[in-house]
């Protein structure tokens, strides 16, 4: 037995020192795949998938023995007895869960790592390093056709950057096998896959911790005061909590020690908001908050109250929390605990350029508070977006930004990443390409993005891979060239698309099916046509008004491309279009939209066009200036059919005393030069409004005759969306004015519904408000009496190429049978108002 052991060490000593040495893959058909006696199963499983992926390989099938009968030939998977005799210097002890090692000499191959998923990555990596194994999709291994393939004999240790890595499509949670050779190490606890790293993803978590259901109705002092009410209804999980109330912070300190008590061996547990922004406003959260500067103030002095708690029960477990939305910014003098985690999450940042990008300027200021976060804490995560949460199958071109985006997270000392892309839906945009981008970059993020994207596209899609990624560049660049800073919910214009766009992605798919060489492959590329299918769906079509109905009609080279796009979703198991609704959602909406139709009406003369929707609360959809070929609302490049009428429309709301949606169908006929809708309310009232044409002019008039027993507060809210021409916020662009004793523009350095100068709305008593593109050379002016309307207030975004200018009546009470009325006016200006 020593001479066997002496002459296998001799072996080793002499092979790792001939580092050019190789071994062909088709002289390991005589070897044997070694495990222990005691292996874990992912590391039997490890065994198994080097055995299978050998055969594939190379067409032959080793055995697997847990002892080896000869010195030489052997293949070792995971640390064994055998191994551990023999391997000289081969040291795996203190290993973490997934660090590895592999030793290629020309008698014997060593692959080991740590428990439980080291040993089992490592033969992934062998399979990729060596052999140009590439893990594709759940249904789809590439495998080379060349078993004379030369192994180099050398020794090559990893331990990956991040401990936590999510790669977040539906197929790694529905294809554990394809998570695990990917290396997910987040969607199974199944111990042949090697289980979930213990590390838990930091979310929202304080309706769980504190739920309103529970709490709210004796003690709605536990939850966020917001306008001087404790809002107990609140979207996005429940209510936000009042962090500084000692009570909460007890109830939620004990509430994370009873989970830890039911599993002991998480390493973290999140305390943190849930997702929305109405956080507490009461005296004392609010004093921590302006000292502080950030909402985070008190919220972290929360999570750090809790982690004291935690702590002298569980010493190991942190506690993480978002850094998200109005928590993001740092606060200027609260330093987390050391045992407590921050997950910061770039919801708002541009996903077309990496973060630290600097002709970026929305990634700016995340990389500003990364900087500040990783000075005050040493346990950095995040949370990443990587999809189009609107349009889940709109081409969506950040794949060049996906590898740049992981290498600033490295350099930053981020622990783990949640890169969130369509996950509770399957199928969706190039799903199979994005995940395997995105896995292999956070496995290994010295992996460049784009060339994993031209990798996969040469191997799964065969010959015409090569058009694929021809469509793929044309798709970035182009929306490079459109000058826009999409975020994770960009409409189509925002990603350089529309008709023209739309129709060269469709020609790039159809070639592309062209050029497919069998079903296998054009399978395939039909599953990542459906963007090219969204794409014109969104962007393709035209509004056709006739009979009175207003449809979304497209050019006859689609054919039925309704129909065609609902076949291969179905065919390829897509289940949504978008976060938040099943598919059959989006199938509505283009039933709707291209074959229903809108019931409408056009008002006109030489001078203007407006199309209205009766039966959507008299909403107008079109204000089209003749002269000059404007549309004052939305103009077509910029609307999309998901979204069609949504925004950038003229409608009246109801702000008290009139819900518009109950009903929300006007009855409408002609009257003198206009239209006249009318409609009744449930309690018998009567709600008109007058639309006429001026020669240059249209006036609007609407009154209310209430016929309700009892007296009625009314309200009502004019709501112009304007169309800017531009997404922008630069006032000199675009100028915002309103009248007083004279024009004045008000809209310098405003941003979304405030700025510097939004006391002239308040005070201004001239009755006039305006709108003008100087580029352009056109605007609006809306004309009112100011004794019927508060303060105009106004909004507009860079992101947009909108204007809301609001107004809002005074409000009126009505005894039975008492009217009231308000009227306004808009004209088309070629000039600035002076």
């Amino acid at each position: 037995m020593h001479r066997w052991i002496v002459l296998f060490t001799l072996l080793f000593i002499s092979n790792i020192a001939s580092a050019k040495d190789t071994i062909k893959l088709s002289d390991l058909k005589s070897w044997t795949i070694i495990t222990a006696e005691d292996a874990i199963p992912s590391e039997q499983y490890a065994a198994n998938e080097f055995q299978a992926l050998i055969k594939k390989a190379a067409g032959f099938e080793l055995p697997i023995k847990q002892a080896p009968g000869d010195p030489t030939h052997n293949i070792f998977i995971g640390a064994s007895p055998a191994m551990r005799s023999s391997a000289i210097g081969f040291d795996i002890e203190g290993f973490n869960e997934e660090e590895l090692r592999i030793r290629i000499t020309k008698d014997n191959i060593i692959i080991a790592g740590g428990r439980p998923r080291g040993t089992l990555y490592g033969v992934y990596e062998f399979m990729e390093r060596y052999l140009d194994i590439r893990f594709l999709t759940f249904d789809h291994t590439y495998i080379p056709d060349n078993p004379q393939k030369n192994i180099p004999c050398e020794e090559w240790s990893y331990k990956p950057s991040f401990t936590f890595r999510w790669s977040y499509y539906k197929e790694n949670a529905d294809h554990q096998d394809l998570a695990a050779r990917l290396r997910v190490n987040t969607t199974t606890h199944d111990e042949k896959y090697g289980g979930v790293t213990r590390q838990n993803l930091i979310s929202h978590s304080f309706n769980h911790l504190l739920p309103v259901e529970k709490y709210g109705k004796d003690h709605p002092e536990y939850f966020a005061l917001v306008d001087g009410e404790r809002k107990l209804e609140m979207g996005g999980g429940g209510p936000e909590l009042c962090v500084t109330n000692p009570e909460v912070i007890e109830i939620v300190a004990q509430n994370v020690i009873k989970e830890l008590d039911k599993n002991p061996t998480l390493k973290n547990y999140s305390v943190s908001q849930n997702d929305n922004a109405a956080y507490c406003r009461c005296d004392k959260c609010e004093a921590i908050n302006q000292r502080e500067g950030t909402p985070m103030g008190s919220h972290l002095a929360l999570v750090n109250a809790v982690a004291e708690r935690v702590e002298k029960k569980y010493p190991n477990v942190k506690i993480g929390t978002l850094s998200y939305w109005y928590t993001r910014k740092p606060p200027k003098t609260i330093k987390p605990r050391h045992n407590v985690q921050i997950q910061l999450c770039s919801i708002e940042c541009c996903t077309l350029y990496a973060l630290d990008n600097p002709e970026s300027e929305k990634n700016r200021e995340f990389c500003n508070d990364m900087d500040i976060w990783g000075g005050m804490c040493n346990d950095i995560w995040v949370w990443h977006y990587n999809t189009n949460f609107r349009f889940y199958d709109l081409p969506f071109p950040n794949l060049r930004a996906i590898g740049p985006n992981i290498k600033y997270f490295l350099k930053n000392n981020v622990k783990g990443i949640f890169m969130q892309a369509n996950g509770n839906g399957n199928s969706g945009e190039m799903c199979d390409l994005r995940n395997y981008v995105m896995s292999r970059c956070l496995w290994n993020p010295q992996l460049d993005s784009w060339s994993l994207a031209k990798e996969f596209c040469k191997l799964h899609y065969g010959k015409a891979g090569n058009t694929i990624i021809k469509y793929l560049t044309f798709l970035h660049d182009n929306a490079e060239k459109a000058g826009y800073e999409p975020t994770c919910f960009p409409t189509p214009f925002e990603l350089g698309l529309n008709a023209k766009t739309s129709d060269r992605i469709f020609r790039f798919f159809q070639q592309a099916l062209k050029k497919a060489e069998n079903e296998t492959i054009r399978n395939r590329v039909e599953k990542a046509s459906i963007c090219a299918y969204r794409s014109v769906l969104e962007t393709g079509g035209q509004l056709e008004n006739k009979n009175h109905k207003l449809r979304v009609v497209f050019p006859e080279k689609y054919g039925d491309i309704v129909s065609k796009y609902i076949e291969l979703t179905k065919k390829h198991g897509q289940t949504r279009a978008e976060e938040w609704q099943p598919i059959d959602h989006y199938y509505k909406i283009l039933q709707q939209t291209t074959k229903d139709g809108f019931k409408a009406e056009t008002l006109e003369n030489k001078t203007w066009r407006l199309i209205i929707l009766p039966d959507d609360n008299g909403k107008i959809v079109e204000l089209f200036h003749k002269p000059s070929q404007k549309h004052i609302l939305m103009q077509p490049e910029f609307r999309c059919l998901r979204n069609l009428f949504d925004y950038s429309t003229l409608q009246e709301l109801g702000e008290k005393g009139y819900d518009h949606n109950a009903p929300a169908e006007f009855s409408i006929s002609e009257q003198d030069s206009g239209l006249l809708l009318s409609k009744t309310l449930k309690d018998g009232s009567i709600i008109t409004r007058k639309i006429a044409l001026q020669n240059e002019t249209i006036s609007f008039e609407t009154q209310v005759n209430h016929k309700g027993h009892e007296s009625k507060e009314y309200q009502f809210r004019v709501r112009p969306e304007i169309n800017t021409g531009l997404p922008t916020n630069d006032s000199d662009k675009v100028g915002a004015f309103i009248l007083d004793n004279k024009w004045i523009k008000f809209n310098q350095d405003w941003k979304d519904d405030e700025g510097p100068n939004s006391g002239l709305l308040k005070n201004a008593a001239g009755g006039g408000y305006a709108l003008y593109n100087y580029k352009k050379k056109y605007g609006v002016k809306i004309s009112y009496d100011p004794d019927k309307y508060q303060e105009p207030t106004f909004w507009w975004s860079d992101r947009y190429p909108l204007a809301h200018l609001n107004l809002t009546t005074k409000p009126a009470i009505l005894d039975n049978d008492m009217s009231y009325s308000f009227n306004y006016k808009i004209n088309f200006i070629e000039k600035p108002p002076k």
